[in-house]
């Protein structure tokens, strides 16, 4: 037996094997694994058909393809700010610096008036680029498909830029920032 599957029988008290229709479905153990993979913090950002806009935090986000340049996000399906996405077709993916933990904890709530206090700017999209952001990535929808309780998707990068600063990380369920 492996360390790995020895130190996932221990932490499930037993059971663990290769074998994937064995493994356990337990959500908790679910999101302490993946919370074990520490990633930076972004706000999703766009607008719904009325121009009013939506957004949430996140930490799905990937760079997918340099050629053509496009990134990759996660959405849960019942997410508000997915359906702005697909009224609009489009998205900023901000980037947070690591003093934006608070903007970080206001878009992870439910909120209605999660803008309320965030100074952001429209880009040409019409997505909100939240002020202070450490980088965004301004993108168009090419392609959205279901995956489990959520729609990945695929956005060709219409803009983007960096700024000076240090990202906001998430890491075991809390935040974190880099040290040297």
């Amino acid at each position: 037996m492996d360390a790995t599957i020895e130190r996932a029988s221990a932490v499930k008290g037993g059971g663990a094997t290769k074998d994937a229709s064995n493994l356990p479905s337990d959500r908790q153990l679910f999101r302490a694994v993946a919370g074990s993979w520490a990633a930076g913090v972004a706000v999703i950002t766009s607008i719904d058909a009325a121009g009013a806009p939506h957004g949430l935090t996140m930490t799905a986000v990937s760079s997918l393809s340099i050629d053509p340049q496009q990134f990759l996000i996660s959405v849960a399906e019942t997410s508000e700010t997915l359906r702005a996405i697909r009224e609009s077709n489009v998205f900023c993916i901000n980037m947070l610096e690591s003093r934006q933990e608070e903007v970080s904890r206001r878009f992870a709530t439910k909120t209605p008036d999660k803008f309320d206090g965030v100074a952001y700017t429209s880009l040409p999209s019409g997505a909100p680029l939240i002020d202070e952001a450490l980088a965004y990535v301004e993108c168009e929808v090419v392609q959205m498909f279901k995956s489990g309780d959520h729609q990945l998707i695929v956005g060709a990068v219409l803009g983007l830029a960096t700024f000076d600063g240090e990202p906001l990380l998430h890491y075991r369920g809390g935040y974190k920032r880099l040290t040297s």
